[in-house]
């Protein structure tokens, strides 16, 4: 689900929750919010989670799950309307 969001609108619901929970005020920047919390962004760790069951899928026992760890979907469809997919997340 995340994985396929645009990161600003991520960033920005996270950012204000955390600005709820710690009733900060507004001279407070969102990345000394993050910083001194240790929370990390749920892009980065969207990216990590599914790094992680990608790599897992290349070393599964099933040839059914090995063919989904592919980098490329079978048929190759067009891409349209710019819209993110999470296979993407691996190339960054």
């Amino acid at each position: 689900l995340w994985g396929s969001a645009k990161p600003t609108n991520i960033n920005r619901i996270q950012s204000k929750t955390l600005r709820q929970i710690t009733k900060a005020p507004y001279y407070v920047s969102n990345h000394t919010l993050h910083h001194d919390l240790s929370i990390p962004f749920v892009a980065d760790v969207a990216k990590t989670h599914y790094k992680r069951f990608h790599n897992r899928l290349l070393n599964h026992r099933n040839p059914l799950m090995h063919d989904i760890s592919s980098f490329t979907i079978p048929g190759n469809p067009p891409k349209r309307l710019k819209r993110k997919w999470c296979r993407n997340l691996l190339n960054n």
